[in-house]
């Protein structure tokens, strides 16, 4: 029971620290790298809840249900590698072949995985449970552990060189380095694994690594959330003071993008001059896309010379 004791642990912490992933994700959570960590989270979960069945059944000498229950515990295990690669890759935001190449291995050992998890209810391959509930690993226990610690030491190097590529960041390569560090905690302690199958070195690892990514990374993400819709809704207020002094103005009264010629501004007077039915209408056009070609031309020739007016002769 006191293998059980760490899964329900490892459960209780997962739900405290990513309750705000897992709930109910806000909109700072709403981008798709987010929408795959919460299916790790989910992997990770069914990976707890069979690792805490695994010490009941085995301690209650069932071995027909030990059996099946470490056919999840395989499955789980190779679908939470697959959402790792999957977020590792959409995280960094880099279209590069060698992201592509981990989705597509991380997509190829899960499938290999399934399919091996099957097989072995025919016929053993990957482990055997026997009638007084003895559990014993077979070589392609062996081999998919090992193909998972490849993989996960392949994700950490690929957020390696994506942290060499981003230069002086100091706050994005914290992030990557939480990443890169994840990866090695996985590997390392699913390599312990190897030669400790009785121990929940794994679930140990999970539990460390999920909890220290959502301190340094998530939380990140959560303030810098924050942050965006501080300025996003600054902008939005000065917009409109802009567009209120604008209506006030008796005349047509517009601003410009200097170098584009795109309408920034207007009050309605301007609006209903360029035939539109409010001010939004004409935010975002050119003069050559509001009026005729004449009215147009003369607009700009206005613009050009108000742009030649140095400062110094407004004195």
């Amino acid at each position: 029971m006191y293998y059980s004791a760490i899964g329900l642990l490892a459960i209780l912490i997962l739900f405290i620290v990513n309750w705000d992933i897992l709930h109910n994700p806000g909109a700072s959570y709403k981008k798709t790298a987010w929408k795959l960590y919460r299916r790790f989270l989910l992997a990770v979960l069914v990976y707890y809840l069979s690792d805490v069945l695994w010490g009941v059944l085995e301690s209650s000498r069932l071995s027909a249900l030990l059996f099946a229950d470490t056919t999840v515990y395989f499955m789980a295990m190779a679908a939470g590698v697959l959402f790792w690669a999957e977020f590792t890759v959409a995280y960094l935001g880099e279209d590069q072949p060698g992201g592509r190449t981990l989705v597509l291995a991380g997509r190829t050992l899960a499938g290999g995985i399934a399919l091996l998890s099957l097989v072995n209810i025919f016929v053993p391959v990957l482990f055997t449970v026997d009638k007084d509930c003895v559990y014993r690993a077979l070589p392609a226990r062996y081999a998919s552990l090992a193909c998972q610690i490849l993989l996960l030491l392949l994700i950490a190097a690929y957020s390696f060189l994506s942290m060499l590529r981003l230069g002086n960041a100091p706050g994005k390569r914290r992030k990557y380095g939480i990443l890169i560090s994840f990866g090695l905690i996985m590997a390392v302690f699913l390599f312990a694994q190897l030669w400790f199958p009785q121990l929940p070195l794994y679930s140990i690892a999970y539990m460390l690594g999920t909890s220290l990514l959502h301190s340094f990374v998530a939380n990140d993400e959560k303030e810098e959330f924050r942050e965006e819709r501080k300025e996003t809704e600054k902008i939005r207020e000065l917009k409109e003071t802009i567009s209120s002094l604008l209506d006030n103005m008796p005349a047509l009264s517009f601003t410009k993008d200097a170098k584009t010629g795109v309408y920034l501004a207007c009050n309605q007077a301007f609006a209903e001059y360029a035939h539109k039915d409010t001010p939004d209408g004409v935010v975002g056009l050119t003069d050559q896309q509001i009026f005729d070609a004449e009215t147009a031309a003369r607009f700009m020739e206005d613009d050009k010379t108000a742009l030649s007016i140095s400062p110094m002769s407004l004195r």
